[in-house]
């Protein structure tokens, strides 16, 4: 029987098993030198952090609302590291060559080491992230809460009947700050690499794949008779069969499409494991088609999974982007539905613990350390000091990130979709595109246009699309 207590020890052994191959990953480094190198494999599984909660559960949901426009969020990834791979190449040979630890120091780096340019890439970037994280702490705390009634399906009720300090968000924010801590402030590498932290990473983009897979064959074959038995049952309702037509918004595709390309290297998290972890080129060549290949992998029973929920839960009485934790529990499948609930969470703290450690990172490098510098360090009375004081600065700004994240989510993210929550991110950090692209390209770009262009951009986005999500 799945228990509050069942399901809490569930997680806590899980995030153990996480800490262990972390801290042995940690170890084997430090045992081999200050930086070895991750194996290719290790490498591109690790930039499945990509899938999150949105991959998790709200393609499912999105698939089910819209169709087929869950698809250009992975089309994007998929031709950057295609078709667009000598372009990832170059970035990722001009931070070797740089020593670039964050995205607002690649950016800067460009524009003659600004600083000023730094600082401001860096505060944009963890406005932008906000909801995304916020995102991860609606998933994990819908489906915990949607799990407890087991084997009754329950949906949760709004945020606006519950006291924040009751709100499942809240625990959720704060063991994961722990746990971001835990992770990603054990030490101060200069050149901010974590060994073990990548070795966790790509250890919960295997279970999340594994989990997801296992709930789309379960669902396919065992619920009902295959693609084909779903396809007929789908296509005899016409509000689904409507859905599922193939009538494609060609404007919204490219525009999603572009979003997610952009958005492989400009969302802090992503940039961090594809330029910042990377040991050498041979793991990028396999990166080229094993990314590729897990974005399409845990796509596969995404649109199975929707028709199965819209086909079962008819009534519009359970949400979408709870299909796939439903379904398990409608069948009364204890074992499956756990493991589901595992795979959520494992989508949710691997986003979560690198895009802190990475939004931290930009804190202390690109924000605190020159102020630091400027005013306080001649009050240090050694190096010892001087790390002591970046490592508490670094799990200040984790700790603040997440609370600042379950802020929004109790403000701005109750009725949203998951999928619409992640778009918003995307667009926020789809500003730094030009600056970084441009830069590459042009040899003309300046520092003072790439501020402007930065400036003017996230000043659109926050009143287009930031600002409506609070009234």
């Amino acid at each position: 029987m799945l228990t509050n207590w069942t399901i809490l020890f569930a997680s806590l052994i899980y995030i153990g098993v996480l800490f262990a191959i972390a801290s042995w990953g940690d170890r084997k480094a430090e045992r081999h030198g200050s930086r070895i190198r991750a194996k290719p494999v290790i490498y591109a599984l690790s930039l499945a952090v990509y899938c999150t909660s949105w991959t998790f559960y709200g393609s499912v949901g999105l698939a089910a609302n819209s169709g087929y426009d869950f698809i250009p969020v992975y089309l994007g990834p998929i031709l950057l590291f295609t078709a667009g791979y000598f372009v990832l190449r170059k970035i990722v040979r001009i931070g070797k060559t740089e020593n670039i630890t964050t995205i607002a120091d690649f950016i800067a780096a460009r524009f003659g080491k600004s600083q000023l340019l730094a600082a401001v890439v860096t505060l944009i970037v963890v406005i932008g992230i906000l909801p995304y994280i916020a995102l991860q702490l609606k998933a994990v705390s819908t489906s915990f809460n949607v799990l407890v009634t087991y084997p009754e399906i329950i949906m949760p009720a709004g945020v606006a009947g519950t006291p924040w300090w009751t709100d499942t968000a809240l625990v959720v924010a704060l063991l994961m700050a722990v746990f971001s801590i835990m992770f990603g402030t054990r030490n101060i590498d200069a050149t901010e690499h974590h060994q073990g932290m990548m070795l966790a990473i790509a250890f919960e983009s295997i279970v999340k794949l594994v989990a997801f897979l296992a709930a789309g064959i379960f669902v396919t074959f065992y619920m009902f008779d295959g693609f084909g038995d779903l396809a007929a049952r789908a296509g005899a309702v016409d509000g689904i069969a409507n859905r599922f037509a193939v009538d494609i918004d060609v404007s919204k595709w490219v525009t999603i499409t572009l979003l997610s390309l952009m958005a492989i290297i400009c969302l802090p998290r992503q940039f961090h494991v594809a330029v910042v972890e990377n040991a050498d080129e041979s793991e990028l060549k396999t990166a080229a088609w094993m990314f590729p290949t897990y974005l399409v992998l845990i796509n596969i029973f995404v649109i199975p999974i929707a028709l199965a929920g819209m086909l079962l839960f008819g009534n519009g009485g359970v949400d979408a982007d709870t299909f796939v934790l439903t379904l398990p529990m409608l069948a009364q499948q204890e074992a499956l539905t756990l493991l589901v609930f595992i795979g959520g969470l494992s989508a949710a703290t691997g986003m979560v613990i690198v895009a802190t450690v990475a939004l931290a990172t930009m804190i202390s490098n690109d924000v605190f350390t020159p102020l630091y510098l400027r005013y306080w360090y001649g009050d240090a009375r050694s190096d010892a000091d001087v790390g002591a004081t970046l490592l508490n600065v670094r799990r200040i700004a984790m700790t603040a990130i997440l609370l600042l994240a379950f802020a929004y989510y109790r403000v701005a993210g109750e009725g949203q979709a998951l999928a619409s929550i992640g778009l918003i991110s995307f667009a926020g950090v789809a500003q730094f595109a030009p600056a970084i692209f441009g830069g590459i390209f042009w040899a003309r770009a300046t520092r003072v246009g790439a501020l402007a262009g930065i400036l003017a951009g996230s000043a659109v986005w926050v009143y287009t699309l930031l600002l409506p999500t609070f009234a």
